[in-house]
This record gives C-alpha cells, sequence and structure tokens, in this order.
C-alpha cells in the first residue's frame, strides 16, 4: 500500500489544512494450531517547506476471534509507525495464534497524513516587479507632463 501527499505549487494567499488516509483490510480463517506472522515494511517521509503541524503515520492491525471449548476468545495486535519531521523506516510485525480452534480475523494496513500551510508574509519577486514597473510607468508620465509645461511655458 502507498500513500502520497503532494503540494506544489504552494497555494499564494490564504491557507491549506489537508488530511488524507488509506486503508486497505483482509479478512481471514486459521484453521486450529495455526500462527500468523505478519510483516510490513513502513516509510515516512516529511518535506516540511512552508508546511506547520505535520504529521503522518503507517499502522498495520490484526484482530482474531476463536472459540474454544465454548469460550470465546480475542485476540490483537498494533504496530505503527509516525512521523512529524524527516523520514523514518521500520518494519511493522504482528502475530496472531489461533490455539485449538478455528480463528476468524481481519488484517487492516493503512496510513495517515495531517498538515497545515501558512504562505509566507514576505512578498514574493513578482511583486517587486510589478511595483517597479508601475512606478516606472508613472515617473514617465510624470516627466513627459513636466516637459509638455516647459514647451509651452
Amino acid at each position: 500500500m502507498r500513500a502520497e501527499v503532494h503540494l506544489g505549487p504552494a497555494p499564494r494567499a490564504g491557507s491549506l489544512n489537508m488530511s488524507g488516509s488509506t486503508t486497505q483490510n483482509l479478512n481471514f480463517i486459521l484453521s486450529p494450531s495455526t500462527r500468523l506472522l505478519f510483516t510490513a515494511e513502513a516509510n515516512v517521509n516529511v518535506q516540511q517547506e512552508g508546511i506547520t503541524r505535520p504529521y503522518t503515520s503507517a499502522t498495520l492491525n490484526g484482530y482474531m476471534s476463536s472459540t474454544i471449548n465454548g469460550v470465546a476468545g480475542y485476540e490483537h495486535f498494533t504496530s505503527a509507525l509516525e512521523g512529524s519531521a524527516g523520514a523514518g523506516s521500520e518494519f511493522l510485525r504482528g502475530m496472531l495464534d489461533s490455539g485449538t480452534g478455528v480463528g476468524t480475523g481481519q488484517l487492516s494496513a493503512s496510513t495517515y497524513t495531517d498538515f497545515s500551510y501558512y504562505p509566507s508574509a514576505v512578498p514574493e519577486p513578482e511583486t517587486y516587479g510589478m511595483l517597479l514597473a508601475g512606478l516606472l510607468v508613472v515617473g514617465g508620465v510624470a516627466r513627459r507632463n513636466r516637459r509638455d509645461k516647459i514647451r509651452k511655458a
């Protein structure tokens, strides 16, 4: 399972809050005396260019219920990798054992990401270019008006 969130180009005004998640589920039935081992490689990478409060996670969950001699049992595991800066990698692991009864259960792999983007208050270079062009036009018009006044006088 792979989940990615990309922001580019960044919005020029206002703020942006974004979150997203993905989940995949697998249902299974285990025969008696069966042990099931789960392993998944998880990678998280957060690049914080202009982003505040980043958070991302990858989670592997599993649960199983079984009945042994009329007694209901429940077993579960959770393994997660979380990050808010930089990159991380980890193997997520879990184990379920059916014992002497038949077990039914579910494996769930999920990812989640959440962040906010607040643009910088510093003007973009294009803003300075437009300001300079406007000043040149206003200065040119003022110079022409002054020259016309001098000629008429």
